[in-house]
């Protein structure tokens, strides 16, 4: 399914229509850039995705690539039927090309198999959806512990949210890390600072997620993958929050998530 975006481009000797001035009223790049000019590439606001029974949902989102900003403002239906198998939600930058008048920038949303990917192509999630199961979404997650299952659960964890300098854990998954440790009696005082950063941030790099984990952990390792901070936070988490085990499969039920 391709999605795209349309800017208008003003120039001496062309003929100021409508459709720009409608353009630039919904679509402020200059704003954007002053915004998040220093941010590295990757997911700035939104793209939840969720299942409505027949399709995977894409939600409206703001995505930066390199120079430009990509607003997807309306809601995106994705046809679903890999059930049983790994599947990433991939938003891929596909063309740009000019007319006198406007500047088009062309996306794609698609879903594959998990992949590495490559420069220009984003992961907004990914999940192992069983037949007759319900993709259970960012509202339906229970604690950090939660964030990961076998089947029926968005994961986020891959998903290059943007911040200074690159990208970092998607702040959804930061707040649920922050709201287990404030409750933790084991808790640190360097811990709660870090809680309250996870809790009140707009964004939490990935450099300080680093700093924290080495800090806590007396490690002097420098790696900064989503992957690699996401298994750092969950070390600490299950030594400090009461009830840090892995999420059992409820008896009789498969790891199923059954609907009605």
């Amino acid at each position: 399914m391709e999605v795209k975006q349309i800017f208008p481009l003003f120039e001496e000797g062309r003929i100021l229509k409508r459709d720009s001035l409608d353009f630039i009223r919904d679509y402020a790049p200059d704003f954007f850039r002053l915004l998040f000019g220093e941010y590295g590439n990757g997911v700035i606001a939104g793209f939840p995705v969720h299942g409505d029974g027949k399709n995977i949902v894409v939600g409206p989102g703001i995505l930066k690539h390199e120079d430009s900003f990509f607003c997807m403002k309306k809601e995106a239906y994705l046809e679903f039927a890999l059930y049983g198998e790994q599947v990433q939600v991939v938003l891929k930058k596909t063309d740009t090309h000019a007319s006198p008048d406007f500047q088009t920038e062309c996306y794609e949303l698609s879903l594959e198999s998990v992949r590495i990917l490559e420069e220009g192509e984003y992961e907004l999630g990914r999940f192992l959806l069983e037949p007759g199961a319900r993709l259970r979404a960012y509202e339906e997650h229970k604690d950090f512990n939660d964030l990961i299952t076998g089947f029926n659960t968005l994961n986020p964890v891959y998903i290059p949210f943007a911040c200074e300098g690159g990208s970092t854990l998607v702040p959804f998954i930061l707040r649920l890390y922050g709201k287990g440790i404030l409750n933790s009696p084991k808790a640190e005082p360097l811990d709660l600072c870090f809680a309250v950063s996870c809790l009140n941030s707009p964004c939490v790099s990935a450099q300080l997620i680093q700093s924290y984990l080495s800090a806590r952990e007396g490690t002097t390792q420098t790696g900064q993958d989503n992957w690699y901070l996401y298994q750092g936070l969950k070390r600490l988490y299950v030594q400090l929050v009461s009830g840090g085990e892995k999420r059992q499969k409820p008896k009789g039920m498969g790891g199923k998530t059954m609907i009605d």
